[in-house]
Parts: C-alpha cells; structure tokens; sequence
C-alpha cells in the first residue's frame, strides 16, 4: 500500500478526474459507501454525523443520505459558514435539504446527542489542514473527544496535519479512520499514529495505475508486503547455508546489550553466530547462551583491543557484522570502524555507540566498499547531522532519505513508526508498542537484521523485514506483559512473528 502527504493526494484525484474521467461526485459517494460498511457492521442505531464545509464534510452529507435510508437514527451537524460549502459536497449538502433533514449548528446540542449516540462520525477537516484549530472548531473536537462513546474519522482524524502527523493544536482521538486512495504519511506518524485508532484504506475506484503515476514510492505494513519477503527455508539447508554473522560489541560495563543482539540473531534463524567479545566478559555471555560461538579478543581499560589482522579475519569469516552494541567509546574503537569501512566488502551494521563514535568519522561513508546499515534512534541520529531531535521527529521521512541519499546507506530511524530508507525507497512500520521503550530493544532489532542478512535478504529488505518482525514479536510480548516487557521478552516472541 502507498503513503501519500496532501499534496500527493490532490493530484490523484486530479489525475482520477481528468485523465480517467471519474467524477468527483463519483468518489464522494464511493467514499461514503467505503464509510457506510464500516458501520454496517457494527451493532448501531444512533449515529451523530459532524461536518464542515469541505469535501470532508461532503463524504459525511453524503454518508448521513446512505445511513438515513438505510433506517439508522442520524443526526447531522454542521461547523462553519454553509456558504463556503462548493463543488460537490455542495450538492450532497443540498440532498440533505431537500429531503428535508435538519441540519443541526448548536454546540450543545451536539454534546447531548453525542451522549446518547453509539458512533459518532468526524467529517469536519480533511487532509488539506495547514493552520491551528481555534475557536468553535476547537471546542467541536473537545466534545468529540469527551462524549463520543466511539468515534470513525473520515480520511484523517480533524487536526491532525496530513504530512507531519503533528496535532494543530488539538485532534480527534478516532477509534478508527476510514481513509481513501492511499495511507496518509500523517495517520502513521507522531500525534497522527495515537489519534487515528485502526486505519481502513478504501481505493474509492481510483485506479491503481493512477496512484502509481504520482511517483510515490513510500510503503508501509498495512499491506502482505512485508510477509510477501520472508523465505521459505527448505529442507536441505544446513547450518552453514543459513548465514555466518558476528556481533563485535560489548564492554566490561555492558555486556547484556551483545548478548540479547546475539540471542535475537540466532532465534531469527542464523546457522552460526559469534560474539566478538573481549575475555573479561565471555564467560557472563557464554552462560546465557551457549548456542553462540566465541572470538576472544584483547582489552585495554575495559575496552576491545584489536590488530588489524583480527578485524581482516573477522571480515573474511562471515557473511555479515555488526559492531557497536554495548562496545563504549574508545577512540580505538572509532579507528576500527574506520577500518571495517575501508575495508570490508560485507555488509555492516552499525548501532549503538558505533553510531556515536561514526559522528567524526561518518565522511568515510561515502568511500565504503560495502553496504551499510545505521539504526539511529533520534537521539543518536541528532548526533550524526546536528539536526534538533524535535525537527527530527517532525520530519522523520525527509531526514532520513536526505541523509540515506547523501552517505550511500540505509538508514533504520527508530521510532513510534520506525522509517526505512536507501534514499529512493521508503518503508514506514508501525508495528511495536509502548512497552518497546526499554533498554535493550534496539540491541534486539540489531541482531535480528544482522541475520536476515546474514541468511541472504538484501539489506534494505533486512532493515525492512527486520523492523516489521521486531514490531510484531513486541506485540506479542505486549498482550503478555503490558508495559512491563523487558527486551528479551520481543525475543522469545520472533519465532512466533515470524510463523
């Protein structure tokens, strides 16, 4: 399924109007029906419809026509000047009056009957919002929000911005939001993710080639497409054909965060997994996991120590490496990862401190022989542009494909709704929950992209299908532990993720 921000979005219609010769009444009604089924499928009778003066309010006039003669209770509510009302939604809204429906403008009576009601619709802006909401609109969605017993939004919860996903200055919490055409950047993103609840996508007959002409080229999970890359293993592999993959990390103070990407890498299904570890803290990870195997290597205040011939061994040994979890910061360790960029022709991951410590170094990606893939949450993405954490969060799509395009990686931004990119493609996942904020989540998400690799996914594919299966087996481990879920909790759910 394609993401669109508003823009994207008009010229679609544009494209279904002019070039296919659709009428824009054609898919406000189709936008109603897409809206009517979802209702008619729940056990209604009561339905209070709010619009205003747009075509959003136009597939709610339209919709309030197929639920009153289909024998619901309907209620219509109006916000904003009836004059400003044009084009189509103009003629659903003179239907209304000609059947002679009262449509209803008072504030308080729309609080009394949203008591009452069983599903209240949110009609009132669409996508094109581009200013804070004030004044009546303002206290329409306070209402919503407090008396609504369940709330649809229609194409994106009112207030939230189509392309940031930021509240303007305050938003519908829908239940649900039927949208059409495409996902909208905003339902997936910051404020726009919470507020929208379960999200329908209805085409409204807008043919598929039409969407595809626009260009977009952002995807996200409210498809099989991420299912659609998992492999089917067969029954002659062994397990060296399912992938070598090293983890090069941890430090006296922090050996846990190599032991969970080390544990994740083998119950995605690597055949064989090594922990480059320093001799100090092998035993500790070892008797957690006895599955892996070892490369003891020498320490300098609590801090890997490698030659140059180790680091040409580790590269030559194995199909894929990542470096950085739980390695702290050394100015060795700066030099290493320096080194591994000049060098290897493997792909690599870089997480964690090894994001911190590529910030002075991060010109070497553009002279790399290999692929890479950095995992920065926005914190440590801050560190590597000087961006403000708060215009990353804001602009996370524009951010990361800039940054993937200008270095030749790709980019994993995590997040609420983790953003992956090689600066052409774009993947936006939403699967995860809030108990996924915890230590020790990201370290999971390393290992689990290091072995998808390491078993022959390409990396962009990896990143993609490994943010998706991290998302789901967090989910997994939610309905278990609510918010209480530790990190290696997502672990013991990624088997089951990927079933």
């Amino acid at each position: 399924m394609k993401v669109s921000k508003a823009q994207n979005m008009r010229n679609i219609d544009r494209r279904a109007m002019e070039k296919y010769k659709i009428p824009g009444i054609v898919l406000m009604e189709n936008a109603a029906w897409a809206l009517f089924k979802r209702i008619k499928d729940k056990e209604v009778k009561r339905v209070v419809v709010v619009c205003g003066v747009g075509n959003n309010g136009g597939d709610g006039f339209a919709l309030s026509r197929l639920l009153m003669i289909n024998g619901y209770d309907v209620s219509v509510y109006l916000f904003g000047d009836e004059d400003k009302i044009k084009g189509d939604a103009r003629i659903n809204y003179e239907i209304l009056l000609n059947m002679g429906v009262l449509i209803k403008k008072e504030l308080e009576d729309l609080k009394q009957e949203l008591k009452y009601s069983d599903v209240a619709v949110d009609a009132l802006f669409g996508t094109g919002l581009d200013r804070e909401v004030e004044g009546i609109h303002k206290e329409v969605i306070e209402a919503i929000n407090l008396f609504s017993k369940y709330t649809i939004s229609v194409d994106i919860p009112s207030g939230i911005n189509s392309d940031t996903g930021l509240k303007m200055g305050c938003a519908v919490l829908a239940n649900e939001t039927v949208t059409f055409g495409t996902a909208k950047l905003g339902l997936l993103i910051n404020d726009g993710r919470e507020h929208s609840g379960t999200i329908y996508i209805d085409n409204i007959s807008i043919p598929k080639a039409c969407i595809d002409e626009e260009g977009l080229k952002i995807t996200t999970n409210y498809s099989e497409f991420p299912k659609s890359l998992l492999k089917k293993r067969h029954f002659d592999v062994n397990k060296g054909s399912c992938g070598k993959v090293a983890v090069i990390g941890g430090c006296f103070n922090m050996s846990g965060a190599v032991t969970l990407s080390l544990k994740a890498a083998l119950r995605t299904g690597s055949g064989l997994v090594t922990g480059v570890v320093q001799r100090s803290i092998v035993d500790r990870i070892a008797s957690f996991l006895p599955e892996a195997t070892y490369r003891i290597c020498n320490e300098k205040d609590g801090y890997l120590l490698f030659t140059t011939r180790e680091l040409d061994e580790i590269m030559q040994s194995y199909d894929a490496v990542a470096v950085g979890v739980g390695i702290g910061r050394s100015n060795h360790i700066t030099s290493v990862i320096s080194y591994l960029l000049e060098k290897s022709t493997k792909p690599l991951i870089i997480d964690a401190d090894g994001l911190n410590m590529l910030c002075s170094i991060k010109a070497r990606l553009k002279t790399k022989k290999c692929q890479v893939v950095l995992t920065p949450h926005p914190g440590e993405f801050s560190r590597l542009t000087g961006l403000d954490v708060d215009y990353i969060n804001k602009n996370r799509v524009d951010v990361a494909v800039n940054f993937a395009k200008e270095y030749g990686c790709i980019l994993l931004l995590k997040g609420a709704s983790t953003v992956v990119t090689d600066g052409d493609r774009v993947y936006i996942n939403t699967t995860g929950n809030p108990g996924m904020a915890t230590g020790g989540s990201g370290d999971v998400l390393t290992g689990v992209i290091l072995s998808l690799i390491g078993q022959g996914y390409t990396p962009y594919d990896a990143a993609l299908l490994g943010a998706y299966l991290h998302g789901c087996a967090g989910d997994f481990a939610y309905k278990k532990y609510g918010n209480g879920l530790v990190a290696s909790d997502i672990i013991e759910y990624i088997g089951q993720a990927m079933l």
